[in-house]
């Protein structure tokens, strides 16, 4: 009878499990997105985080993209970096082929020079290593919970 019992809780929670796994799936894709809004058409490129301009929505740009792509015309690409700094903000880097010219946005503001890192992430080392060990300090301590309630309080 127990058995059913358990059986029986089991098969109403995997409604809940794969509820659970797809909205993680979802949300994962939505957060690791790169791509400019302003872009309504591109194509992706061998290398990451870079698109192949199709179309750009000038109602979208801000005022400093606005004026580049009136002067200049739409890039031929725009490529995403984060700004190597504790904050790492987003930095697109419009990039026009003939002749060769490179702008850079952060935050919608062009500037003149920045240092940036191929790494999307938008955790600096100091949090990745936080969070790291973090995670290993909370799966020890439930690891450890989940042996004494089996090896001591099951009994």
């Amino acid at each position: 009878m127990n058995f059913t019992r358990g059986r029986t809780s089991l098969l109403h929670l995997r409604p809940l499990v794969a509820y659970s796994v797809l909205a993680a799936f979802l949300l994962a894709s939505l957060g690791c997105s790169y791509k400019p809004a302003y872009l309504q058409k591109s194509e992706k490129t061998p290398l990451g985080q870079r698109w192949k301009v199709k179309k750009i929505d000038p109602a979208r740009l801000s005022p400093d993209e606005t004026f580049a792509w009136e002067k200049m015309g739409s890039p031929q690409y725009v490529r995403f970096f984060r700004k190597l700094s504790p904050e790492r903000e987003r930095v697109y880097e419009w990039i026009y082929t003939d002749p060769v010219r490179l702008i850079s946005f952060i935050d919608g503001k062009k500037v003149a020079y920045v240092v940036v890192d191929d790494d999307p992430s938008s955790l600096n080392d100091d949090q990745k290593n936080w969070l790291f060990w973090s995670g290993v300090t909370t799966a020890t301590v439930a690891g450890l919970g989940i042996l004494y309630y089996y090896l001591v309080g099951s009994k």
